[in-house]
């Protein structure tokens, strides 16, 4: 017999200190997500919240690959001239799971 488990809960850990690590690779940066691990650099509110626990759930659907398409949507984005962050779909998906919360 075969029992299924829940994915573990997202956890934010906020670690001040990583905002100027992060800003040497994007400016304006405030968490990153691995896995179902928030890291970033202040509290977050509930709409980066939102925004970062669809990142969680991006995570869940590819694994360990998550890295390697989230790069490849970036590469296509670029090529396609929507920007590598703003034009990737995850990133799109992320602020559309934001934007859904009631305001």
């Amino acid at each position: 017999m075969t029992t299924r488990t829940d994915p573990p809960p997202h956890r934010v850990v906020v670690v001040p200190a990583l905002r100027r690590v992060g800003a040497v690779v994007l400016r304006d940066w405030l968490a990153i997500t691995i896995g179902s691990r928030i890291l970033a650099w202040r509290p977050l509110n509930d709409v980066e919240l939102a925004h970062e626990l669809a990142h969680v759930r991006q995570w869940r659907r590819h694994g360990a690959l998550f890295p390697a398409v989230y790069l490849a949507a970036s590469l296509s984005a670029r090529r396609g001239g929507r920007g590598w962050y703003a034009g990737n779909r995850f990133e799109v998906e992320a602020r559309k799971a934001a934007d859904e919360l009631p305001r």
